[in-house]
């Protein structure tokens, strides 16, 4: 079954209101697994945020927040229950009652559908024998607000955003809703972050303690991060809170890179408005150690957490790269890039500087591909009867590459 076959069985079969499928022809079985936030009940939902380690509370602006107009974008983040109240997704091989590993699955930025991912995920699967779990980052996928991805109420806010803004590019009713929210509040990009996070330790305490039967209490636990997914996993593995990642493989795709090395202008991604905002705003809070920013200074304190405080080490490339390389160095074997050459959103350049150092004396591996035909950062593989062959051969050359590399 080439690529785009199974690209089609797959999603014709995956059924987000389906508590379980089973997927005969392809031996291959996908769980949905209800979970509860509880990092949300301190991020978002009061008035006066806290700090629930260190019993601090922050006052909070989050009601000046620019204002569109728009109640689809203008939403408070603490409002968004899909956002606290959700389900992830288990795939992993029919004829598996109880895996001994466990692949958490990190996606990119501004998606709202795991279409994309069934193939990779169902590979890794199989190839691996791992249950790949497919995790929702903060505020996307399943977790984003259903009115995101309603064209015609997106398409006004693109449109607002393209007369109020006319050296605005890029814009467009896909990256309309992500577009405000960040530009509107960047810092929502390490709050949605820290809430994974908060979230990704809960996941694994509950595997820990066999509350997910169909995953050993005794898993071991590999990573794999898609573009933002793979800065999200860099901080994972870097900061490994409880040590529960300490022996992970993570497995990094078209990212991994300090966040101002990459390039999300995209219509499917982000407007230029919002990313040229969220980039200034990040390197004025760095330059000043976050003083403008009174809670987010406090999280980024590495004396009162050394883990979370991992986040600005990843911000820009030339800040803290001493200390991000030295702890890159200590985890070298334990990481892959697989970069793609003709990608502009997180170039293949970028990723050398990041993973192997700026005077390449780190040994992680970075694998850079150019395909065959035309593809991109969003698209890697695109669905087309064009060139089937050498995408299926692609395609697969990934999944080698990454299943290699878990089981070396």
């Amino acid at each position: 079954m080439d690529y785009n076959e199974l690209y089609d069985v797959l999603k014709f079969n995956f059924d987000q209101n389906k508590d379980w499928i089973n997927i005969k022809e392809l031996n291959i079985t996908i769980e949905k697994v209800p979970f509860v936030s509880q990092s949300a009940q301190y991020l978002f939902t009061s008035e006066a945020h806290h700090c629930d380690e260190h019993q601090q509370v922050f006052s909070t602006r989050e009601k000046n927040h620019k204002n569109y107009g728009f109640d689809s974008v203008d939403i408070l983040d603490r409002d968004i229950q899909n956002n606290i109240n959700f389900s992830y997704y288990i795939m992993k091989c029919a004829d598996i009652d109880v895996a001994s590993e466990t692949l958490i699955f990190f996606h990119g930025l501004n998606e709202k559908k795991w279409d994309k991912y069934l193939p990779w995920a169902y590979e890794l699967a199989q190839r691996t024998k791992k249950a790949v779990i497919l995790f929702p980052i903060a505020f996307h996928m399943n977790r984003a607000e259903p009115i995101w991805s309603n064209r015609t109420a997106m398409a006004e806010v693109a449109k607002f955003r393209k007369n109020e803004y006319p050296e605005n590019t890029n814009y467009s009713f896909v990256n309309a809703a992500i577009s405000a929210r960040l530009e509107a509040h960047p810092q929502r990009i390490f709050w949605s972050g820290l809430q994974t996070y908060s979230d990704c330790i809960q996941l694994v305490d509950d595997l820990k303690l066999g509350n997910v039967k169909s995953i050993s209490s005794e898993t071991k636990i590999d990573l794999f991060g898609y573009s933002i997914g793979s800065f999200f996993s860099m901080i994972l593995k870097m900061a490994d809170p409880k040590s529960y990642f300490t022996n992970s493989k993570l497995f990094c795709f078209c990212g991994g890179m300090t966040i101002d090395r990459m390039f999300p202008i995209s219509k499917y991604i982000m407007d230029a408005r919002s990313a040229i905002k969220m980039q200034t705003v990040f390197a004025e809070l760095l330059s000043s150690e976050f003083v403008g920013d009174e809670r987010l200074h406090h999280f980024q304190d590495e004396n009162l957490h050394p883990h979370e405080s991992w986040f600005k080490k990843m911000l820009r490339y030339n800040y803290f790269q001493k200390d991000r390389e030295i702890r890159i160095s200590e985890l070298e074997t334990q990481i892959k890039a697989y970069v793609l050459e003709k990608d502009e959103v997180a170039p293949p350049i970028e990723a050398l500087n990041s993973f192997k150092g700026g005077f390449r004396n780190i040994n992680v591996d970075v694998e850079i591909m150019d395909y065959p035909f035309e593809y991109s950062h969003v698209v890697p593989f695109p669905l087309t009867k064009k060139n089937s062959k050498e995408i299926n051969e692609a395609f697969h050359h990934f999944i080698n590459s990454a299943c290699n590399f878990y089981q070396s």
